[in-house]
């Protein structure tokens, strides 16, 4: 859990949170978010999947800590977003990700997160026009499962397909 404090505050004081924190505020401008949801923002607690190794081909030590990196930067971000669109009321932080290990979801407890629906559609229950959805790189079709279901306020996603050129 150490190691993650440490990133989440490197994290906090880094430009590129207070470039993400502006951006969030004035997206979200009167919009009202009462739950931040999350899927699949990895496990910093386990080696990379076996697929991510086989598709860069070469795979070191250093691959490995910029992979556990990049997973502890994506939940540091999302505890960013909900802190913003907190202010002095209880907000949820949803997280779903079938990888997560008992130690992942246990130092995530911590940290204001709620583990929800570990398989299927758990976390997809809970989207509704008032909800942040965080999912920069998960393997599930998770944006056209949210088309699906309703229109969030925000959307943050990458990954490998998009809608559409715009995104």
């Amino acid at each position: 859990m150490q190691v993650f404090d440490e990133k989440h505050l490197l994290w906090q004081n880094s430009k590129t949170c207070k470039h993400l924190a502006a951006l969030v505020q004035d997206i979200l401008g009167t919009n009202t978010v009462k739950k931040v949801l999350c899927f699949g923002l990895g496990d910093f607690c386990r080696s990379a999947p076996e697929w991510l190794k086989r598709q860069h081909g070469s795979w070191d030590e250093n691959s490995e800590v910029k992979n556990v990196m990049g997973c502890m930067i994506q939940h540091s971000m999302a505890l960013t977003i909900a802190q913003l669109c907190r202010g002095n009321k209880t907000l949820p932080l949803l997280a779903q990700d079938p990888d997560y290990t008992e130690v992942t979801e246990e130092i995530l407890a911590k940290k204001e997160f709620k583990i929800v629906g570990t398989h299927g559609a758990g976390g997809f229950a809970e989207i509704d026009e008032e909800s942040i959805i965080i999912s920069p790189f998960a393997a599930a079709p998770v944006k056209q499962i949210i088309a699906d279901l309703a229109r969030p306020v925000l959307i943050i996603s990458t990954g490998f397909e998009v809608f559409n050129g715009n995104e």
